[in-house]
């Protein structure tokens, strides 16, 4: 059976491109079952940095808060070996505590720590500046912290970000198609396949079936890193036309 960096997506009927994505969660976990857990974390940064640089560029009015640039560094820096597991680890549990009370308005870890208020205070003292733009993108980037935290792959956050944000929200304005409508599930579900047949989703698939390929061939990460400054899953012609678009 081809493994998911194997499919030619875009050959796929409309019904075969819902079941992917339905599956991308499991097809990535078969994918990777047989490789060590820091490779599946590094397929993962590299699928999250190429989404980052797009995503960086998409509201130019509202400059990303800089803890989202802190938050790519450091787990470029981890994965490379420069910083001490104890200081990635603390970094990682003060994070959660914060996007913990940001996704959800509660502060009950939040409180247990005057250390979690001072990362708040150092990191995150312009963040209303950004809400609710970037608060998405920090939700599922964090989860990386907490997959090394906790030694444990979790595969929902590239699902949801594939399906909910670029599929639902983003490729829709490149495509030039009507919003996702809100009637029945048959509907829904064609007009979900319309977007899973255009060239623009398609290719989004493609850049990320590449990001696994890379993970996979064994170049070292201090390379990855140097490619990765330029790679994008929309252009940044595409994001400014998102950006009018869409804001």
């Amino acid at each position: 059976m081809a493994k998911l960096h194997e499919i030619d997506f875009a050959a796929l009927s409309g019904a075969e491109k819902s079941k992917f994505i339905l599956d991308l969660k499991d097809l990535a976990e078969e994918c990777f079952a047989a490789y060590p857990f820091e490779v599946t974390i590094n397929a993962q940064l590299l699928i999250f940095t190429r989404w980052w640089n797009s995503y960086r560029l998409m509201v130019p009015e509202i400059p990303a808060p800089e803890i989202l640039e802190t938050i790519m560094e450091m787990l470029w820096d981890y994965q490379e070996g420069k910083i001490e597991p104890s200081e990635f680890m603390r970094f990682a549990d003060c994070l959660d505590a914060v996007v913990i009370e940001i996704a959800t308005g509660d502060t009950e870890k939040l409180d247990k720590d005057e250390a979690y208020y001072d990362f708040k205070a150092q990191y995150f003292w312009n963040w209303a500046e950004g809400e609710p733009y970037y608060n998405i993108f920090l939700i599922d980037a964090s989860s990386l912290f907490e997959e090394i935290r906790e030694h444990i792959i979790d595969w929902n956050c590239v699902q949801s970000i594939v399906d909910c944000d670029l599929a639902d929200l983003k490729v829709p304005f490149l495509e030039e198609m009507d919003e996702a409508p809100d009637c029945t599930a048959n509907v829904l579900e064609k007009w979900s396949q319309e977007v899973y047949n255009t060239p623009t989703f398609c290719e989004v698939i493609s850049l990320l079936q590449r990001d696994i390929q890379n993970a996979l061939s064994g170049m070292p990460m201090a390379e990855l890193r140097k490619q990765y400054q330029s790679e994008y899953v929309f252009s940044p012609e595409d994001c400014a036309k998102i950006t009018e678009e869409a804001f």
